[in-house]
């Protein structure tokens, strides 16, 4: 039996911040370029044995247990690390004089664990031994708050009378808060030192400093390391291996040697800012690469990573199957072509030759060409013969053409889907008939815009009716989701008027999605024997509650028969669009399919994600209460904090200046870079992405464009978006305007359907990995006072000046 030594394993911990050290070398070119090239070779290298790190000068560091830093190739720049018998911790890089000043500012620097948690955490034990603590940067750098809460008071369960029996002393140190001076908290410790001991003196100053920088994960780490429920890593080779291999620290913690090759080298790559998108977590790897023989639906809170899960099963399924078509699907094409450019970061070229990502409207447009529009016109001159308008409605049918029937768009006039809802609604009978709708509506809440309620309704009517079966079916369907009850003839006049609507569709040559769908549900019989063009191996639909049932009743049927042929990812929480989905009716029910779920996030701070997550748990409820088949999995917040969101007043017409000078403070304060910096508008009438562009700032320090999927890809320029727009994309900063009190929900719509505009904001807060600022004038939007004081409220001062407020 060999005696030889395991491999040493290298770990990259997100609290050493060694990431960010490393693209600060690359970024400063010269001398420092050729550094962070090395050190990229030698951690490579390091996946595969210590020969490489072991040709280098290494020198042992007393400031930190089990330290040892080593020379770099040019002499001028060290590698910081920590040794345990199994592993190497990465945690600082640099030139000779930063790497000094960094060990003097982390002296005492312990990787612990926690024996119950298994939670792995950086903190500081300063020695007796040691003596000195480490240097701060003073009491400039703290973290501050709102409110100020005293440091030792932020620890839930702690008294510090477990250590100080002087209730004079221990009200002195109960009192040090962020106005406290680095010789109050110095004086503090040194007498308590003297009079009860310096271990407990340390303890105290190791924790409080660690509070004054914003890292209670660390003062409680500390906490636990003096009762003895944690230990230095370096400690217990076996519980360390174990708690590297728990689910507890997949948001803290990646070992290297796990990842492939491509994977190490995009880590440290500056332009990857969807490090979530391409790093797994284990519960994540499990998913992306199991068996499955059913059907499986994937659902997750926003942030959960199922978008990474789908990019990274869609490559592991190339790899099973080569040579085989595999669709990535999802329902708009800027999310489409975002899905393309990760897996192309992803993949191999082989590997993504055999993947196709697809917008919904691209792939069924096809599969209607080939089909062709007679089956479903057919069933709609059946219902055109008893309409009041038939021969009108029957002249337009028989003048379609197969060829210019599947179109977003005619390209001679240039009219889009929304130029012929407005023509829809300027036709005369059109007027006379909804005028008998408007009274039926008006009656129930006087405060609806009929046309936009009518024009969801037409949308739920096709998603949930085949054609042929419409008047039957949609007298007894139970219109999930909505509020305003309808009576039969107000039913049979809705149907009227979506008759009437179809052809004024198909007199101007265009489709929307809905309408592609019904046309397919006619060959269901036929689906299975498409052309090899138009199938596929293995089918993964991201954003799946975007989607109807009688979409996902076409895919199922286009599905192999096959294990792992059909994959679903998304969050019934971001259902925005008013369509029939019930996943039970497709044989995609808890019995019929795998179903697998996430609720750990990892992509927003706790105070987003706990604000999001209030609005969206109590708004479900609501929608749940109205037939709506919806699934609020509560989120397991992350570890990493940051400030609460910011709901910051404006002056009226004001809301977009406002948005630009928050930007613009952000990127050339170098808080964040353009490109993961976005506006968001949440009301589309009010504040258009176009109107949005126009105001932009002279001399603004980017570029500004409308959002898309390839907006990764200039690091110089920021985006613009709508609520719907941002959705399955990740953003450092997001600025919300529009969430004015009759903005958001926007007036004329259903006040007991408000829940579809509180799921939109949900969405759009979700995006923002770090900042959130939402802004509005005169009285704000319910969503808002909902999260109450979960959020940063900043209202005008007094005076003129809007600027004054955008710091």
């Amino acid at each position: 039996m060999s005696d030889k030594k395991p491999l040493q394993k290298v770990v990259y911990l997100n609290e050493s911040k060694f990431r960010d050290a490393m693209l600060s070398l690359r970024r400063r070119g010269n001398q420092h370029l050729r550094a962070y090239q090395t050190a990229c070779t030698i951690i490579e290298s390091l996946r595969y044995g210590l020969e490489e790190l072991n040709k280098l000068t290494n020198h042992g560091e007393s400031r930190i247990k089990h330290c040892l830093k080593y020379d770099l190739s040019n002499d001028a720049h060290r590698l910081v690390t920590v040794h345990s018998d199994g592993h190497i911790y990465l945690l600082h890089v640099g030139s000779h004089d930063e790497v000094d000043r960094w060990l003097d500012q982390n002296r005492g620097l312990t990787v612990t664990v926690n024996e119950e948690t298994r939670r792995i955490t950086m903190t500081y034990v300063t020695s007796v031994e040691q003596g000195e603590p480490r240097e701060t940067p003073g009491l400039n750098f703290a973290a501050l708050t709102e409110t100020n809460v005293p440091y030792l008071k932020r620890l839930p369960g702690f008294d510090v009378r477990e250590f100080v029996p002087s209730a004079f002393v221990a009200r002195s140190m109960e009192a040090l808060d962020e106005n406290s001076s680095d010789n109050d908290i110095q004086d503090a410790v040194a007498h308590l030192s003297e009079t009860i001991g310096p271990e407990v003196g340390l303890l105290l100053l190791d924790m409080l400093l660690s509070l004054r920088e914003g890292h209670a994960a660390a003062a409680e780490a500390r906490l636990a390391v003096f009762r003895g429920e944690a230990k230095d890593v370096a400690a217990d080779n076996e519980l360390e291996s174990a708690a590297l291999a728990d689910e507890v620290n997949s948001d803290s913690a990646i070992v290297l040697n796990e990842l492939s090759p491509e994977d190490v080298k995009r880590l440290f790559e500056p332009d990857k800012f969807q490090d979530w998108m391409l790093f797994l977590h284990p519960e994540q790897r499990r998913i992306a690469d199991a068996e499955y023989d059913r059907a499986t639906v994937l659902t997750g809170v926003s942030g959960s990573g199922k978008t990474c899960v789908l990019v990274h099963r869609a490559r592991s399924l190339a790899r099973k199957y080569p040579g085989q078509r595999i669709i990535v699907m999802t329902l708009n094409r800027s999310l489409s072509r975002l899905l393309y450019n990760l897996l192309a970061a992803l993949c191999s070229p082989e590997e993504l030759r055999t993947i196709e990502v697809m917008a919904f409207y691209d792939y069924f447009e096809r599969l209607v060409r080939h089909f062709g529009p007679e089956k479903e016109l057919d069933h709609l001159r059946s219902l055109a013969k008893a309409h009041p308008e038939a021969s009108a409605i029957l002249r337009t049918i028989d003048s379609v053409q197969a060829d210019t029937y599947a179109r977003e768009f005619d390209p001679r006039s240039g009219e889009k889907l929304d130029d012929c809802w407005d023509t829809f609604l300027d036709q005369a009978y059109v007027r006379t008939l909804l005028t008998y709708v408007t009274e039926a509506i008006t009656t129930r809440d006087w405060r609806i815009d009929v046309p936009d309620y009518l024009r969801e309704e037409f949308t739920l009517i096709r998603t949930a009716v085949p054609t042929a079966d419409r008047i039957r079916s949609y007298l007894d369907l139970e219109r999930a989701g909505r509020a305003i009850p309808l009576s039969e003839k107000v039913r049979r006049q809705v149907l009227d008027l979506l008759l009437l609507y179809e052809e004024t569709m198909l007199h101007g040559g265009l489709l929307d999605e809905p309408a592609l769908t019904l046309s397919l549900l006619p060959h269901l019989r036929e689906l299975p024997s498409v052309p090899e063009e138009l199938r596929f191996r293995c089918l993964l639909v991201d954003e799946f509650q975007d989607f109807s049932t009688r979409d996902l009743i076409v895919l199922r049927r286009l599905t192999p028969t096959e294990p792992n042929a059909l994959f679903l990812t998304g969050d019934t929480v971001q259902k925005v669009h008013v369509k029939d989905l019930r996943l039970g009716a497709v044989g995609l029910d808890i019995i019929s399919s795998h179903r697998e779920r996430i609720t750990k996030n990892y992509r927003n701070s706790r105070q987003i994600l706990a604000a999001a997550a209030l609005l969206a748990n109590e708004e479900s409820q609501h929608a749940k209460s109205l037939g709506e088949d919806l699934e609020f999995l509560d989120p397991e917040l992350a570890i990493r904090e940051t400030s609460k969101p910011r709901a910051v007043e404006a002056y009226s017409g004001n809301e977009i200046v406002h948005a630009f000078l928050i930007t613009r403070s952000c990127i050339e304060a170098d808080q964040a870079t353009p490109w993961s910096v976005c506006i968001v508008t949440a009301n589309e009438s009010m504040f258009t992405v176009a109107g949005i562009l126009e105001q932009i700032p002279a001399a603004f320090p980017c570029k500004v464009e409308a959002l898309n999927g390839d907006y990764t890809r200039d690091r110089t320029s920021m985006t613009v978006g709508t609520m719907s727009d941002v959705k399955g994309f990740e953003f450092s900063m997001i600025v919300i305007v529009g969430c004015s009190k009759g903005a958001l929900p926007p007036s004329g719509s259903c006040p007991d359907e408000a829940w579809r505009h509180a799921f939109r904001l949900y969405v759009a807060m979700t995006r923002g990995r770090d900042q959130v600022t939402m802004i509005y004038s005169g009285e704000p939007s319910r969503f808002l006072t909902k999260m109450g004081d979960l959020l940063d409220w900043q209202h005008l001062p007094v005076g003129d000046q809007p600027a004054s407020i955008a710091s």
